[in-house]
């Protein structure tokens, strides 16, 4: 009671009175004034999407005569058809001994000389072409032209008029003796011997050399009308040399492939009963139809079944023995002119794996569909992205680096369609690219490839700036260690601009993610290989433009990064220099505009390219000195100040109010500094006069600016006497 009757009798305070301020100390009136410096921002530079799609950009540095072209001729020809055969096909040496042939199971110890082979290699040639005619070789017209023959059909008949060979089987000695006769280089004793003994000792002739010496002669592989090449369907000049147990009228190859010695592999040249069935059931019709069809669609539609047939049965790749006439079918399907079918053909020979000028081949075919913006749709459809990142992931760098430099470049094409970019992420491509950047940074600039791994770098990083768009391919490129990699391949390419500029591109890009930023400002090489690029390339714009940004974007976030490049032997003096450069460029590029305009030719005054180098240049030293030793090394650099001066002097806010508020931003930063040797006080009578412009602008902007800088000015009397004399207040 007693408390509430006190509380009545205060006297009340008037409402209107002032509160008294509080007076601040001395370190919060420099942590305030400290707190009004600041880091600018802006705009990333502007790279505007190449009209064409091509390996090398208009703006590349390679001349058109030393880099790979983008336009070139692709037909059947270009394929390799004898790259195509298949692993089984393999020539056996011809023996250089005489082949011991047991005459009886009593006598082992008697035999007879058989012949040497052909001594020549025009003679063995020769056998093997005179085969060949035989058998009528698949190189000749068709590959599939001949007639398939039914499993249980005995005989059949060439249309050169010539006998078959070995197609049927001997009833008799004698026909047995006249066979023998003619694909046998045997003399009449042992011809005779043979003949004799075809019956009782077939199997000990086969288990001999002499087999081992009739198979060798044969040479090539042939193909038959049905299909089947021909050393897998031999048949026998009698009936007692077909195994038991196997219908008589069409012995098989696998019971006579145990008795056949001196082979390598066997099961590479054989193929199993079920691949034998696969090939006559599913793929041989299939061709037939790819051969005979002239429709687009329906070739595009017997190109599907073809590939899933092979997937179903896991017969891509090289497993399936008769791969070179499935190849070679599709080869000459090449010459249709028509990128959907091309499509279906490069995606199922990708499958196939073939190597060598073969692969070099259908990665240009695949590089050139995805030149056709308009085939981005059925790219996305057809999943050829996947038989190309297989490319990348398993052949040799070295061996293949020509089809790789078309198998990357068809991928940078693909990654400009956003669907296939996000695909590519989901893939897993950019620690696969990383992957094979790191490969292509441990070769040696004295290496023979060292030029040529160039070609496929600028394809590679141009892919991983598009790629550098996306969130989660950011965050993957972060998490793989991409800084580093891409610090090598900057420190070994410093001489290919084009490397330089894609690699720089995609800092660009991810430098304005304060993650990857932390992670680049870490990586302490970054800064001696930015200067080293300023310094070589000074006059080569879009190089530089980007660089000054990365730059403008660590020293706004990291005051260690700050300290580190100001460090740098010649940093300073580099900045300088770009300056002074750009500046001059500026100077001339305002001149042009001023004599078009008394000429009564009027153009829209856009911001020049120099002028943006200076915006982005100018930020760099803003961002530096808020460092408070390197802006106390800034605040007497009489040169640095010299130069954000005379911008104030030429340029109007009107004109470009970025490069002026930046200049007085950066002038407010430096002026904070007290040292002796200060540039901004021995010049603080000039810069209040070029201040007092911006002051009485209409740009609230500026204003603001230039009322920062007064306020750190005033501690000066000469200062204040001018504001007094203006009458600025």
């Amino acid at each position: 009671m007693q408390a509430s009757k006190n509380k009545n009798t205060e006297k009340a305070e008037p409402f209107y009175r002032l509160s008294v301020p509080k007076q601040k100390t001395s370190s919060e009136i420099i942590n305030e004034a400290r707190n009004v410096l600041r880091t600018l921002r802006t705009r990333r530079p502007f790279t505007p999407t190449e009209d064409q799609r091509k390996l090398f950009g208009c703006g590349s540095s390679r001349a058109p005569q030393n880099r790979p072209p983008s336009v070139f001729s692709l037909h059947a020809s270009s394929f390799d058809l004898a790259e195509s055969r298949p692993v089984s096909g393999v020539r056996l040496s011809p023996l250089d001994h005489k082949p011991v042939l047991v005459t009886s199971a009593k006598d082992e110890d008697s035999s007879i000389s058989l012949p040497k082979p052909p001594a020549s290699a025009a003679e063995v040639r020769k056998v093997s072409s005179a085969r060949a005619h035989l058998f009528g070789r698949t190189s000749q017209g068709s590959f599939l032209s001949a007639k398939m023959v039914p499993p249980d059909q005995n005989e059949e008949k060439l249309d050169s008029g010539e006998p078959a060979m070995m197609n049927n089987l001997c009833r008799s000695n004698n026909n047995c003796l006249e066979e023998q006769r003619s694909y046998t280089p045997f003399n009449d004793e042992s011809r005779q011997l043979i003949c004799n003994e075809c019956i009782s000792k077939s199997e000990d002739f086969l288990k001999g050399t002499a087999g081992n010496f009739l198979f060798q002669l044969r040479g090539e592989r042939s193909v038959n009308s049905d299909g089947r090449f021909a050393d897998e369907e031999q048949q026998f000049p009698c009936d007692q040399m077909k195994e038991p147990g196997i219908n008589s009228s069409r012995p098989r190859i696998t019971g006579w492939k145990r008795r056949v010695t001196g082979l390598e592999d066997e099961t590479r040249i054989n193929e199993s009963e079920e691949e034998e069935s696969f090939w006559h059931i599913k793929i041989l019709p299939i061709l037939h139809e790819l051969e005979k069809e002239d429709n687009i669609e329906n070739l595009c539609l017997a190109c599907t079944k073809l590939y899933q047939a092979l997937n179903e049965e896991n017969m891509l790749g090289k497993r399936l023995k008769r791969r070179s006439v499935l190849l070679k079918t599709l080869y000459k399907l090449v010459d249709v002119d028509s990128d959907p079918l091309c499509l279906k053909l490069a995606k199922i020979i990708l499958a196939m794996k073939v190597d060598g000028k073969n692969l070099l081949s259908v990665c240009k075919l695949a590089f050139k569909i995805c030149r056709n913006e308009k085939n981005d749709y059925i790219i996305q459809n057809d999943r050829l992205l996947d038989c190309l990142l297989e490319v990348l992931r398993t052949e040799d760098l070295q061996k293949n680096n020509e089809a790789l430099l078309y198998c990357m470049g068809a991928i940078k094409l693909m990654s400009g369609n956003a669907v296939l970019l996000n695909e590519m992420v989901n893939k897993g491509a950019v620690e696969m690219l990383l992957q094979l950047m790191k490969q292509i940074n441990n070769i040696k600039e004295n290496d023979t490839y060292f030029s040529n791994l160039g070609h496929l770098l600028v394809q590679l990083t141009a892919t991983l700036r598009n790629l550098a768009d996306l969130p989660s391919a950011r965050r993957q490129l972060l998490c793989s260690g991409a800084v580093s990699e891409l610090c090598a391949a900057l420190e070994q390419r410093v001489d290919d601009k084009d490397v330089c500029i894609y690699i720089v591109r995609i800092f660009s890009k991810l430098s304005f993610y304060n993650d990857f930023c932390a992670a680049l400002a870490d990586c302490s090489r970054c800064y001696i290989l930015f200067l080293a690029l300023l310094n070589k390339y000074q006059k080569k714009q879009d190089l530089v433009i980007r660089i000054i940004f990365i730059l403008g974007n660590l020293t706004a976030k990291n005051n260690q990064a700050r300290e580190q490049f100001f460090k740098e032997k010649g940093s300073v003096n580099t900045l300088i220099s770009l300056f002074q450069t750009y500046h001059e460029l500026d100077l001339n590029a305002q001149k042009w505009y001023h004599e078009k305009e008394e000429e009564g030719k009027t153009h829209p005054k856009d911001p020049s390219e120099a002028e943006d180098v200076l915006i982005k240049l100018i930020r760099v030293l803003a961002n530096l000195s808020i460092h408070p030793s390197v802006g106390a090394a800034l605040a007497a650099a009489h040169r640095v100040v010299e130069l954000l001066v005379t911008v104030l002097e030429y340029k109007s806010i009107d004109d470009c109010e970025e490069l002026v508020i930046n200049a007085a931003t950066t002038i407010n930063n430096l002026s904070y500094y007290k040292v002796k040797s200060s540039a901004v006080q021995d010049k603080k009578l000039h810069i209040a006069e070029m201040l007092l412009k911006l002051l009485m602008s209409n740009n609230m902007d500026g204003v603001v600016e230039a009322v920062r800088v007064f306020g750190n000015l005033s501690q000066y009397h000469e200062i204040c006497d001018f504001i007094i004399q203006k009458k600025t207040c």
